[in-house]
């Protein structure tokens, strides 16, 4: 029987009037196919535990690196986390967690505070307005192979029988992380991407795990509620 080990948990206030709610992320492999579990349970209420998604992934995608991590993904704005923990995403560039964010001021006056204190090391500038008035790009400076393998990252990839294009990973590894963030010459919608090298990509951008990815691609994603 596979052991269920807990990875971290995480506690968070949500909701109005403020509510704690703990969040967990539990492992559990049997054979060469591992499990990542994400849990809820709100505190107050004394709800059991809900179970609101489980990636699946072979044991040969998991892959460390400081710039990706289960945590980015939890937190992040999209479909994979529970709630956007904006705090963290704000600062999470900046604080060396992940290589490129988009961020979320609260008013005007953070946002234009934001653009002066990001300092030289990172590249800063308004994104996608129409669908968040105050929201901001922002990335380190380099491109991905500055920061990451190519060859092993396919070679990853190549393992669980996903197989990507070597000629557009190498033009996307080669680009200014700016590049990015700039809608008028990035083909890549990267809150709604489409194309598994433009998965791959984002998600390399923005620090989710490689195995996560690879659930993405395989479509091997439990959403359970």
């Amino acid at each position: 029987m596979a052991v269920k080990t807990l990875i971290f948990e995480q506690n968070y206030n949500v909701g109005e009037p403020m509510e704690p709610i703990t969040f967990s992320l539990f492992r559990e492999q049997e054979g060469e196919e591992v499990c990542m579990t994400l849990s809820y349970e709100f505190r107050q209420s004394g709800t059991e535990s809900v179970t609101c998604k489980r990636f699946f992934f072979p044991v040969q995608a998991e892959y460390e690196n400081p710039l990706l991590s289960w945590y980015n993904l939890i937190c992040c704005s999209n479909n994979y986390g529970p709630i956007p923990v904006v705090s963290y995403m704000n600062t999470s560039v900046q604080n060396g967690k992940k290589l490129a964010a988009t961020i979320y001021p609260e008013s005007a006056e953070i946002y234009m505070q934001t653009l002066a204190q990001v300092g030289d090391d990172f590249h800063c500038f308004p994104y996608h307005t129409l669908e968040y008035q105050y929201m901001l790009y922002i990335s380190r400076k380099g491109s991905l192979a500055d920061y990451f393998d190519l060859d092993e990252i396919l070679g990853i990839y190549e393992s669980c029988d996903v197989h990507l294009d070597r000629e557009k990973m190498e033009d996307y590894f080669s680009r200014e992380l700016s590049w990015f963030g700039n809608e008028d010459v990035c083909p890549i919608r990267i809150h709604f991407c489409e194309g598994d090298e433009e998965f791959a990509v984002t998600g390399l951008l923005f620090g989710y795990p490689v195995e996560s990815t690879v659930a993405v691609i395989r479509k091997t994603i439990d959403l359970c509620e």
